[in-house]
């Protein structure tokens, strides 16, 4: 097994590690905070978080991925870049925040609402700026440190804020433990970059911004219009929605994004391979996108057929008889989980491949293709249709990103790909369909006879990838 291969398998497993341990205190606080809080609070912390993550989204605009792309070439590059991106990110944020608290109280958004825009819009400035370290870890393939940073906050937040709740907290006391954690876990982001990475000059160089934002605009927009795509349903449906039915829908969107942490540590171990790679080169990158995909879909496409099959009864498990609604707008999302990994690789090998126009351009495209089915049909369907514009807008997107990563990349070889994953899934999903009266044995025969039936296929139809996994699972050289 080549050390390029036990790399990215390392990386991907440092980041699934910190994004699984972030995101079980995450949802251990969403669940107190749903049971504590009642739908109404809990509907406008949902509503606070979406409507902060939208306002602020031009903060992240791009810039970490072109930091990361760029040092990973030539880690010289990383004094041109740290300090301008940490600068611009504020300089975007900051003022989109203020002049949304603005309109809102304009509005006549209730005090306490807006309350928890402005602490929840403040703590995403920070994580914002918490990312840009995170994409110095990435580009030095040192993603040892993520989750040191990312697993002590959540567990802040959600110690903090699950000990607040149970003392009687309201909404707004949560919003602002949410702030102190983000706060803490950006001077810890920070110490580790300078302490254990590398020191960049601190220059800041305004002439400097606008080659930066060039490079950055199509993966800004990109990332807007996919924050527009994961957010904007959740607004939509307020606007015709009582604050109980937008907290059923958050907690479906809640469990529903949980998985998407599996996407992003593959995302982030083989983006800055994809970085060094060409269609020409040696290895050809279309070797490793062959790869990446394989695995992103290995890891996700099981959790999305879970959730179809056990979604109803996991959610009652998890938050109770009251959210009943929840259930069927998760059935509905879960689909979408084995996409959004798809999606997720292959539009890191446009950006990777210099074709960012292309990423956001059909994001764009497939941005207000969303808006248009929230509109038509949450009036129709409720959140059940808001959760059906979700899962028809992310097969769309993730249909067009394979495609043209498949051209950048030179081709790929669509069995090694699918096959295994989906005859794994077809025999697990049925193992959970016989159980699934039963959620817990369901789950764990669904999860065994998945991982037993996809060693035995791809020992036998692919052997050199099984080995590999092998290999590193045995921390052979």
């Amino acid at each position: 097994m080549s050390d390029g291969a036990q790399r990215i398998l390392a990386n991907t497993v440092y980041r699934a590690v910190a994004d699984l341990g972030s995101k079980f205190a995450s949802l251990a606080l969403y669940v107190v905070m749903a049971r504590e809080l009642g739908e109404t609070e809990f509907g406008v912390f949902t509503l606070g978080l979406a409507v902060a993550t939208l306002v602020t989204a031009l903060g992240g605009f791009g810039q970490d991925a072109i930091l990361v792309r760029e040092v990973a070439r030539d880690h010289r590059r990383i004094d041109h870049y740290f300090a301008n991106t940490l600068t611009l990110k504020l300089v975007l944020a900051l003022p989109a925040l203020v002049l949304a608290l603005a309109a809102a109280s304009v509005g006549g958004v209730a005090r306490d609402t807006r309350t928890v825009i402005a602490l929840l819009g403040i703590a995403i400035v920070a994580e914002l700026l918490i990312t840009t370290c995170f994409a110095v870890y990435q580009a030095y393939e040192r993603l040892v440190y993520l989750p040191i940073v990312l697993i002590t906050q959540r567990i802040v937040i959600a110690g903090s804020g699950i000990a607040a709740l149970l003392l009687g907290a309201d909404v707004v006391v949560v919003s602002a433990v949410y702030l102190g954690g983000a706060l803490l876990a950006l001077v810890l982001a920070l110490v580790l970059v300078f302490r254990r990475v590398v020191r960049p000059r601190l220059e800041v160089n305004v002439s400097f911004w606008w080659p930066l934002m060039r490079m950055a605009a199509p993966v800004g927009l990109a990332g807007v219009f996919g924050t527009v795509l994961f957010r904007v349903d959740t607004a939509i449906l307020a606007w015709f929605e009582t604050p109980d039915v937008v907290g059923n829908y958050g907690a479906a969107y809640r469990l529903f994004e949980a998985a998407f942490f599996l996407s992003w540590a593959v995302g982030t171990a083989v983006y800055p391979v994809f970085s060094r790679l060409s269609p020409t080169s040696d290895p050809p990158v279309r070797v490793v996108f062959d790869g990446a995909l394989k695995l992103v879909l290995a890891l996700m496409l099981p959790l999305a057929v879970g959730g179809v099959i056990l979604g109803r009864p996991l959610v009652e498990l998890i938050y109770g008889a009251d959210y009943d609604r929840a259930g069927g707008a998760l059935l509905i999302l879960s689909p979408a989980i084995a996409f959004h990994g798809l999606a997720h690789v292959a539009a890191l090998l446009l950006v990777s491949q210099n074709r960012q126009v292309v990423l956001a351009v059909v994001q764009g495209v497939v941005a207000a293709l969303n808006i248009a089915l929230n509109f038509l049909l949450i009036p129709w369907l409720s959140l059940e249709g808001a959760a059906l514009s979700a899962l028809v807008s992310q097969v769309l997107l993730t249909l067009l990103f394979l495609g043209y990563a498949t051209r950048s990349a030179g081709g790929l070889d669509p069995v090694r790909i699918f096959a295994g994953p989906l005859l794994a899934s077809v025999l697990s999903a049925i193992a959970m369909i016989v159980l699934r009266d039963h959620l817990l044995p369901a789950i764990a025969a669904g999860g065994a006879v998945y991982v037993v039936a996809l060693a035995l296929f791809e020992r036998t139809a692919y052997p050199d990838d099984a080995k590999a996994i092998r290999d590193f699972l045995l921390r052979r050289p």
